[in-house]
């Protein structure tokens, strides 16, 4: 009697401990047919098209899993990848560019309690939010958004020689606060990434950094603060990302981004609309003016229709260069429906366009139609500057 007691009280404590902890497989599989064609001014024309993924939501696999701490406090982790369903691989690129991150989507792991959330580890970083929830695309296909298709300063950094913004979208190594749930609609979350590098002092000790490349740093510090309720969301997001430091001269090249989004639910309507600034401060070139700004905005919307969802929106971005003359800018336009065969299995539709203006000059500074995993490489048929870009994505969404 007193061994079937004791083996029912184990029994017992262990249903209690696997209570107290959960784990989940989760994960989406997008796939479509893209079309991609570029214009220069001068008429030459390239196009393609691909087997895609990623056209609606970015598709990805992820284990997730919480455990309850006692006392109000939990411990959590959340290892997510990118998938390349198209092709078969990890990572949301082709064959030959595949992410070598495994997790590069999140890789986090946190405690949290009433007091909110310290989470660490790779995550999206606050500025991006706002990019992507007040799009009625959500930054994917070729419907993202003019200022998520900026990078940041990433389209600034690569046409004229400074590094692109490696944390326009999510950073390594950070340590984030979130605020608790439970406080009256407010929201926030504020982040630091620590660049994991070297410092000598004196400087003069510091080894020679003769490349862009080898310069390169990847601090970030940025915080995101909002108010959500009832039709309302509204937040304002700022960030500021290290792209290259001089550890010998001083220099470096920041990324400063600001913007502020909000949505509004009528029903029958939802409205979004964000305006965003990023400024390019930088002292590593001595060519090139100290700051660069690119400023952007965008006003869209989602239509219920039964069960399906049409989205459309109109997006704009320029880049002022400090020099004489007129400003690149360019202006977006995109359509889609969405139908729900299900709440797991849905089809798409998305048709973007895109027109260049006064980037004539800086070839590089022309933008294209297409989202962060899209092959369409932004070059006209003699590599010149693209004057008119268009799209369109064609696929099917299964999320598990």
């Amino acid at each position: 009697m007193k061994k079937s007691l004791v083996a029912l009280a184990a029994l017992a404590a262990a249903g209690a401990a696997s209570a107290q902890s959960s784990v989940t497989l989760f994960g989406i599989l997008d796939a479509g047919v893209s079309y991609y064609e570029n214009k220069s001014y001068n008429g030459a024309k390239v196009s393609r098209t691909d087997l895609s993924n990623s056209g609606y939501n970015s598709s990805r696999i992820g284990f997730r899993g919480t455990e309850d701490l006692g006392g109000g406090l939990a411990a959590s982790f959340w290892l997510e990848a990118s998938l390349g369903n198209d092709v078969g691989t990890a990572g949301a690129g082709s064959l030959t560019t595949a992410s070598s991150q495994l997790f590069n989507r999140r890789s986090t792991v946190s405690l949290s309690g009433r007091f909110g959330e310290v989470r660490l580890g790779r995550d999206y970083v606050p500025t991006f939010w706002n990019d992507t929830v007040f799009d009625p695309f959500g930054t994917n296909g070729v419907g993202t958004n003019a200022i998520s298709s900026a990078g940041g300063g990433t389209v600034i950094g690569k046409a004229l020689g400074l590094a692109d913004n490696g944390n326009y979208v999510r950073a390594n190594n950070t340590v984030g606060y979130f605020l608790p749930a439970n406080i009256g609609g407010f929201y926030g979350q504020v982040m630091y990434g620590l660049p994991e590098r070297t410092y000598y002092d004196p400087a003069a000790n510091t080894p020679a950094t003769p490349t862009v490349a080898s310069m390169v740093d990847g601090s970030y510090a940025g915080g995101r603060f909002g108010y959500a309720n009832g039709p309302l969301d509204v937040a304002v997001a700022y960030g500021e990302s290290v792209a290259l430091r001089n550890f010998q001269g001083g220099g470096r090249a920041t990324n400063k981004v600001g913007n502020i989004g909000a949505s509004w639910d009528f029903g029958f309507l939802k409205l979004m609309g964000e305006y965003n600034q990023t400024k390019v401060d930088q002292s590593i070139l001595a060519a090139l003016p100290g700051q660069l700004k690119s400023n952007g905005y965008l006003i869209g919307g989602t239509v219920p229709v039964g069960p399906g969802l049409i989205r459309l929106s109109y997006s704009y971005t320029d880049f002022d260069l400090n020099t004489t003359g007129d400003k690149p800018k360019a202006e977006k336009f995109a359509l889609g429906y969405v139908h729900n065969l299900s709440k797991r299995t849905a089809l798409y539709a998305t048709a973007a366009y895109l027109k260049n203006n006064d980037s004539e000059l800086n070839p590089g500074l022309s933008m294209v139609v297409g989202g962060p995993t899209s092959t369409n490489s932004g070059t006209a048929a003699n590599g010149s500057a693209i004057e008119k870009s268009m799209g369109y994505d064609f696929g099917i969404r299964h999320s598990f």
